[in-house]
């Protein structure tokens, strides 16, 4: 007999307690590290700047620069 159509894919999943297959139980690492990644994303979003900072800080990169607005000045 021929052994395609024998078996699922689910039975491929690991088994956890009583139940066949499906999603592991969180544990104190997993929650712990869940915790400290978010943490860390959050310092990172806090950290950038705003565009109008970064707008700002080209303005004056420009200005030191000697690069006017394109205009032509009255002498």
């Amino acid at each position: 007999m021929s052994e395609i159509g024998k078996h699922k894919l689910t039975d491929a999943l690991p088994k956890v307690g009583d139940k066949e297959g499906g999603k592991p139980e969180s544990g104190h690492e997993t929650v712990a590290k869940q915790v400290r990644e978010e943490n860390e994303s959050q310092e990172a979003h806090n950290a950038q700047a705003s565009n109008r900072d970064r707008l700002v800080d080209i303005g004056k990169a420009n200005h030191m620069a000697g690069r006017g607005n394109g205009r032509v000045r009255d002498a």
